[in-house]
Order: C-alpha cells, then structure tokens, then sequence
C-alpha cells in the first residue's frame, strides 16, 4: 500500500468522526421537542373519560419508554469517542534523531535508518485507522438505533397528541359559547309637565280710567 493511501484513510476516518458528531445534533433537538411536547399535554390532559385515560397513559408510558431508550442510544453513540492519534510530531522529531544517532553502527547507514522510520510511521499509521474505523463503526451503530427509537418515540406522541386533542375538545372546549350577559338597561323617566304659573295679581290705581289695569 502507497504512503498516500495509508495517510488519506487516516484522515478520512477523522473526517468521519467529526460528521458522526454533528449528526447527533438533529436527534437530540427533536427530543427536546418531542419532551416538552409530551410533558405539557400530560399536565393539561383532563383524565376525566375513563377510555381517554387509559389510552393515553398506555401511549404516554410507551412514548416515555422509546424515549428514554433513544436517549440512551444517543449518549453511547456521544461518548463512544475512542480515537487513535498519530503522535506529536514533536515526539516524532526527537524519534529521528535518536535513530539517526545509530547510523554509524547500522550496516546500511543513514538509508536503513530512514527506511526504519519510514516502516514505524506506516504501521502507526494503519494502526490509528484501524482503530478509529471500528470507534466510527460502533457510533454508527448506536446512531442507527437511536434514529429508530427516534422515530417510534414520534409515533408514540402523534399517537398521544390525537387522544390529547379529543380529550381536549370534549372537555376544556366547549362546543356550545356560553350566553353573553345582557346588559342591563335603564327604564326611561317619564316626563314631568310644567308647573302653570299663578296669574298675576291686578293692580288697579284710582283716578285711572276704568279698564286699564297694571299687573304684578
């Protein structure tokens, strides 16, 4: 096998591991959902019909068990996280000068003491692809299942989200508005007529002529 295959599974493996990564980004958001989806219908669920009770206690309790069990799946397939390095090349610089400190005592020189160094990088390398092939292996794994408990959790809550609903609609909605209050309205004051005035009083002067009068 040529150097730069050995290299590019190498890295590929690493590439694979950080995509594993991000994929369990989307599952774990939709459990966020799917819980707090689950949780607020069981807190507003009546549990007055018996039939209604009992078939949403049974689905709830399969929902919160295909929950728990993707959950699970997701944490493994998180923390299954065994990966293989290739060491500091620091390290690898201080391995080449002491290597190189034998060329005087090895019979094929300096050669013989690259070609060593170059067969200790090749096995280190297919090592470290080995082993990071079976860790991304194993993710994959747990992240399938996890995709499949995922998807049965769903159908659990869709399930428990139409029970809910008919729950809902027999008794926290009524079907029939209660009657509006009406408002009170005030009996209209009949009239009052006006008083008449008194007439006024006549005033008659002496020595004026007889008909005129002065009212007051």
């Amino acid at each position: 096998m040529k150097d730069e295959f050995l290299k590019q599974r190498y890295d590929f493996e690493l590439d694979r591991k950080d995509k594993l990564t991000a994929a369990l980004a989307l599952p774990v958001g939709v459990l966020g959902v799917l819980g707090s989806a689950g949780i607020a219908m069981i807190r507003t669920f009546t549990y007055r019909d018996p039939t209604l009770k009992l078939m949403f206690v049974v689905v709830a309790a399969a929902g919160i068990v295909a929950f728990t069990v993707c959950l699970f799946l997701l944490a493994r397939a998180y923390l299954a996280q065994t990966y293989v390095y290739l060491p500091l090349l620091q390290e690898m610089l201080h391995f080449e000068q002491e290597m190189m400190g034998l060329v005087g005592v090895m019979a094929g020189g300096e050669a013989e003491v690259r070609e060593d160094f170059e067969r200790e990088l090749r096995r280190r390398i297919i090592a470290a692809a080995d082993a990071n092939t079976a860790s991304n292996d194993r993710r994959s794994k747990w992240l399938h299942w996890s995709r499949i408990a995922l998807f049965v959790t769903v159908g659990f809550v869709y399930i428990a989200g139409f029970v809910y609903v008919a729950d809902q609609l027999r008794f926290a909605m009524p079907t029939q508005e209660a009657p509006k209050p009406v408002p009170a309205t005030t009996t209209p004051q009949a009239s009052v007529p006006e008083r008449p005035t008194f007439p006024a009083n006549r005033v008659i002067k002496e020595g004026r002529e007889p008909g005129t009068i002065e009212k007051k």
